[in-house]
């Protein structure tokens, strides 16, 4: 990969999804604040992030926070359909089709949802402060476990203080290859240790 190039998904090393509370995080940020601390160091490295707070508007076009608004108005008001379709198009993405004027040729473009980020992922990092509401998290942390793909959690919280199933799909992750770090340096040194990277953007 060219130092000089921005890390996409076609010519990235790895790929992860990083995963975390977005409707309720502890600092009513809608989740955005680690993310774009943590996503710099990832590039560097070549790994291409799946980012829902900036990958929301492709979905379902519009930002994140106006999402939120919109989704607890559907819940409030009972248009239950609405909001189950906007919810569809989170988790499963969202299909359309175009025809090309000149050749005539039928066009599909899928735009990837929240399972699709999970399974195009080598690996999740998943950061939780206590006092987050984790909500999709814990079903991206599910299919993560099911498909064999491993899940690094970045944590101020205690292992006593967690969920039992939740520690043990994190811990199980990867066939045993989940783990937990106290901030992201570590998680980042790890990643550097294990997948042997090394910085390959300025």
């Amino acid at each position: 990969m060219n130092s000089e190039q921005p890390v996409t998904i076609v010519n990235s090393i790895y790929k992860t999804y990083l995963i975390g509370s977005m409707e309720a995080p502890a600092k009513s940020d809608g989740g955005v604040g680690w993310r774009q601390e943590l996503t710099p160091a990832l590039n560097e490295r070549g790994i291409f992030c799946f980012d829902p707070t900036r990958e929301e508007i492709k979905k379902v076009g519009m930002p994140t926070a106006e999402l939120m608004e919109k989704l607890k108005g559907w819940q409030l008001s009972g248009n239950w359909e609405l909001f189950t379709d906007t919810m569809r198009k989170i988790w499963r993405g969202n299909d359309t089709v175009t025809i090309d004027e000149k050749s005539g040729e039928i066009q599909s473009i899928h735009v990837m949802g929240d399972v699709d980020y999970v399974e195009h992922s080598d690996f999740l990092i998943w950061h939780h402060e206590e006092g987050d509401k984790p909500g999709g998290t814990i079903a991206e942390l599910v299919i993560a476990w099911y498909r064999g793909i491993p899940v690094y959690l970045i944590t101020d919280m205690p292992r006593s203080k967690m969920n039992k199933s939740l520690l043990y799909f994190l811990l199980d992750s990867g066939h045993g290859k989940g783990r937990i770090f106290k901030n992201p340096t570590e998680c980042v040194e790890y990643l550097d240790a294990t997948y042997n990277l090394k910085k390959v953007k300025k």
